[in-house]
């Protein structure tokens, strides 16, 4: 996978505003692509007894090297689906904006899956160097301990210490630098290619 969580720091709700990879690091800011979660808005719906809100936070890869904004990994959300999942990107009726959601079974009066449906077997967090989609719902973690595969970090392993300072790069590559440090390395696994990070906020 991506991403494995060996110590979680709290998992923020977001909308992905690109194609992100799981396991870089990205930075928040306002979503330019809310999809209502359950009817829900800005306010709790007093008739949900725990209420439900927007989500207003997107989650973007940093433009340039060295943002320290670009402080969380970017990671899937929980999946309470069970595989087979149905994802497409229908057109939301209420505001006509393109938002993912899971088909839980098949469109009524429909023989065949629409072409532009995808069939995903295993979910999709569990798949290594996978990708959340853009506009999908996310979660962007914070200060904790992360291990990443090879395609989320920028060098070779051998150019990481442990303890030392690690920034990120455009696209949200971690790289060891101390420029604007967001975490420091915590461990590495050559035969595994994976490195561990140890973030900050």
């Amino acid at each position: 996978m991506g991403v494995e969580i060996r110590l979680r720091g709290t998992a923020i709700p977001c909308i992905a505003q690109e194609s992100i990879k799981a396991g870089l690091a990205v930075k928040l800011g306002a979503a330019s692509n809310s999809p209502r979660i359950l009817g829900g808005n800005a306010d709790p719906d007093p008739a949900l007894q725990d209420g439900i809100y927007n989500v207003l936070q997107g989650a973007s890869l940093p433009t340039s090297d060295d943002d320290a904004d670009a402080k969380y990994v970017a990671a899937f959300r929980v999946y309470n689906e069970k595989p087979p999942l149905y994802e497409t990107l229908p057109a939301n009726n209420e505001s006509s904006v393109a938002v993912p959601y899971t088909l839980r079974e098949f469109s009524e009066g429909e023989e065949n899956l629409p072409a532009d449906v995808t069939l995903q077997m295993v979910v999709p967090r569990l798949k290594e160097d996978a990708t959340i989609p853009s506009g999908a719902l996310m979660l962007a973690y914070d200060e904790g301990i992360y291990t990443v595969t090879s395609g989320c970090y920028s060098g070779a392993l051998s150019t990481f210490t442990i303890g030392a300072k690690i920034s990120v790069k455009t696209g949200g590559l971690w790289y060891a630098g101390d420029t604007a440090k967001v975490g420091i390395c915590f461990e590495k696994n050559s035969t595994k290619g994976t490195l561990t990070i140890k973030t900050e906020q």
